[in-house]
């Protein structure tokens, strides 16, 4: 590793997420990750959640608890009490692998000129794995290819690029890691599994409101005529996979989905 261990905050956002939290508090404090900042921003939770957290009070590094304007905001008082050179962001409900700050730190001592370091993300539906999703940065032009519970960026990032726009509920990591893409920010994919997230959450559930998001989010970029296409497209591939779901066919559209996702990403490595 070096002389030193890259420094790491990761934040966790959460509100009423008493069956989950504990899972994600866990994922990150397992790490055995010495220079690690651990800050969790609670938007004033009322269901037993914070009796969770106050169980971790030795080990979280910064406990804030009270109303926030949403998801965004609680990114954004997290970031502002980073200290270290890479922040991570860990929905309630989502959690890391068990060597994840190991990965993203040697990537980081690797490619000291990346301002963004991306993985994949695990997704599971009912207690059980299902897609591999790859991060490709390529893409993000094109669709939500870079997925942010496997993201990691620099505090000087940040601080050049800005930070989440607090108008969305939904689209805002699309919308940070679309602007830094369009400012040159640079991108690296990393080949591991990062972190994992349930298909059961806010996105998966308002899965329609968050690809409305994704439509204002590009309008501010692209042709009306892309976004109308592209909005479509997104729209038929959620529209489809329920679809196969209801069916009892969502393996094969899982399976398919998972293939491909590998092979862009690796097919973005290979041009590198």
């Amino acid at each position: 590793m070096g002389s030193r261990d890259t420094s790491i905050t990761v934040i966790t956002a959460v509100l009423n997420a008493r069956h989950s939290i504990e899972k994600s508090v866990a994922s990150v404090l397992n790490q055995q990750y010495e220079d690690l900042q651990y800050v969790v921003i609670d938007g004033g939770s009322a269901d037993g959640t914070l009796d969770i957290l106050r169980n971790y009070a030795h080990q979280i590094n910064q406990l804030e608890s009270g109303p926030d304007r949403g998801i965004g905001n609680a990114f954004n008082k997290g970031i502002g009490l980073a200290r270290s050179e890479l922040l991570g962001l860990l929905n309630a409900g989502d959690w890391y692998e068990s060597h994840t700050l190991r990965i993203v730190a040697k990537a980081h001592q690797a490619h000291p000129e990346a301002d963004v370091l991306c993985g994949g993300l695990r997704f599971w539906e009912g207690g059980e794995p299902t897609i591999v999703a790859y991060s490709d940065p390529s893409r993000l032009e094109k669709e939500t290819s870079v997925y942010h519970p496997a993201v990691f960026i620099t505090k000087s990032a940040y601080e050049k690029y800005g930070l989440y726009d607090e108008s969305f509920q939904f689209a805002m990591d699309y919308e940070l890691l679309l602007r830094f893409k369009r400012h040159r920010a640079q991108f690296v994919a990393l080949d591991a599994v990062l972190a994992n997230m349930s298909l059961d959450g806010v996105s998966y559930r308002h899965w329609y409101r968050g690809l409305n998001e994704v439509r204002r989010v590009r309008s501010a970029y692209f042709s009306r005529s892309n976004v109308v296409y592209r909005h479509s497209l997104a729209v038929l591939k959620n529209v489809g996979a329920r679809l196969l779901k209801a069916i009892g066919l969502g393996g094969l559209y899982r399976k398919h989905w998972a293939l491909k996702s590998r092979a862009l990403a690796s097919r973005d490595r290979r041009q590198k």
